[in-house]
């Protein structure tokens, strides 16, 4: 339980095309962490994706927490 203003932070050192290249597949449309899948479900969760980068040396989304 978090209370509304909270700030949640998804990192990861690599984005997802260089770990995806890592893994020998290519970058999937489903994989949860695409900002089309990330967006709704951290919506449906209570909370609101203000800041996405999906770098190539790295992967980051901020989140603040709306309810």
């Amino acid at each position: 339980m978090t209370a509304p203003g909270s700030v949640l932070l998804l990192f990861h050192p690599s984005g997802r095309a260089e770990r995806a290249a890592r893994h020998g597949r290519p970058l999937d449309p489903d994989d949860p962490l695409a900002e089309e899948n990330l967006r709704p479900a951290l919506h449906a969760a209570g909370w609101a994706l203000d800041s996405y980068e999906d770098a190539t040396r790295h992967f980051l989304a901020r989140a603040v927490r709306v309810r």
